[in-house]
Formats: structure tokens, C-alpha cells, sequence
């Protein structure tokens, strides 16, 4: 059992270490070495945990993919108000991203392994997807005036968001909500206040990366 006990947790200091490399250089630039180095172990050790880097990676995409569907769901389940589900998954995401280093390095993944086939990430299609259809509802239900057509107002909220979390240092992710809250506060200011979201079950907090 304490055998077990130990191998699970190197098994889970080896996941943050492989996200915060990945985070830092890409898949393509990420080094078994270094992840190796950084928890005080052979590289023949790591292999004793995942078999490739491939290995590695789909250890934390797989996860990410989960999570990420784990968002569209709660937001889903909003169904009498639009606009707060539309509210509520912008805020999850920016906050998942901003405490989750496991979850960050899943986007840098599934977002360079799209970009390496000419292809849109998967979580752009249905982040787009969503917030057009909240904002159509809203707008449906009276919410929001119907000035601009959903599509515009999706690709701005999914533009802004994404643009934002890629043109911050890492050392910013903590103003990360709160610079995701101001762009609501202008393009929706009359949405009422989303509850502030738990730190998410499996989330692991991660330091700023350097």
C-alpha cells in the first residue's frame, strides 16, 4: 500500500512538472529531461510512469477534454437563464485557466496539435457554438436587445477571451478573472453577478510560471 501511496504521488508530481514544461515550450519544445530533472529522477525513471511524451501529454489533454465538456454541461443545465449560463461559462473558463496549470497546458496541447493540421481547436467550435446560442436565447427572452446578431457578439466574447489569456504573461493569470469580468461588465453590463466559482474537483493549482 505505501508502495502505491508513493507511485501514485510521483505519478502526480510528474503531471505538474509536465504541465508546467509543456505550458513553457509546446509540445514540440517540451523535454523529458528537464521534466525529469525538475522531480529529482532519472529520465528511466519517468518511463517507468509514461511510456513517450506522447504518453505524457495525452495524460493531461484527456483530462482537459473532460473538464472542458464538464463546463458546457453546467452551462447547458442554465436553461431559464441564458445570459447567466453564458456568464457562468466565461467565468469557469478564465478561472479554470487561471488556477488549473493542468488545465492550461491541456488547452496548449489540443490548441497546438489543431494549429499543426490547419484545423480550429475543438474548444473554439463549441465555446462559439454556446455563446451563440445563449445570446440568441437571451436576446429571445428580451435579456439582451437584439442590436448586434449573436454571431457578432459570440465572436467578440470568444475573441476577447482567448486573446486575452494568450497576450497575458503567465505571471498576470491572477488578474485573468478579473480582466474577464471587465469585458462582460462592457459588452453585457446588465448581467447579474455570476456566484463565485469553487476551486473545480481535480483542479490543481499551479504557481506562476516563469
Amino acid at each position: 500500500m505505501l508502495k502505491q501511496d508513493r507511485s501514485r504521488r510521483t505519478h502526480e508530481v510528474l503531471l505538474d512538472a509536465a504541465a508546467g514544461e509543456f505550458v513553457r515550450h509546446g509540445y514540440a519544445g517540451a523535454n523529458l529531461n528537464r521534466i525529469a530533472d525538475q522531480v529529482g529522477m532519472s529520465k528511466g525513471a519517468l518511463y517507468a510512469h509514461f511510456s513517450s511524451k506522447e504518453d505524457l501529454a495525452g495524460a493531461l489533454t484527456k483530462p482537459f477534454d473532460q473538464a472542458w465538456r464538464g463546463l458546457l454541461e453546467e452551462a447547458d443545465a442554465v436553461r431559464s437563464d441564458p445570459l447567466g449560463a453564458l456568464q457562468c461559462l466565461t467565468f469557469g473558463l478564465a478561472g479554470r485557466l487561471r488556477i488549473d496549470i493542468r488545465f492550461r497546458a491541456g488547452l496548449h496541447l489540443v490548441s497546438e496539435g489543431a494549429r499543426a493540421h490547419g484545423e480550429v481547436p475543438t474548444l473554439i467550435d463549441d465555446m462559439t457554438r454556446a455563446t451563440t446560442r445563449l445570446v440568441r436565447q437571451a436576446q429571445q427572452q428580451g435579456e439582451l436587445k437584439p442590436t448586434h446578431a449573436p454571431e457578432a457578439l459570440s465572436s467578440f466574447v470568444v475573441a476577447s477571451t482567448f486573446g486575452m489569456y494568450h497576450t497575458m504573461s503567465q505571471q498576470r493569470l491572477d488578474d485573468f478573472l478579473h480582466e474577464a469580468r471587465r469585458i462582460w461588465q462592457l459588452v453585457f453590463s446588465s448581467a447579474a453577478a455570476c456566484p463565485a466559482t469553487p476551486l473545480p474537483r481535480g483542479a490543481t493549482v499551479g504557481a506562476p510560471l516563469g
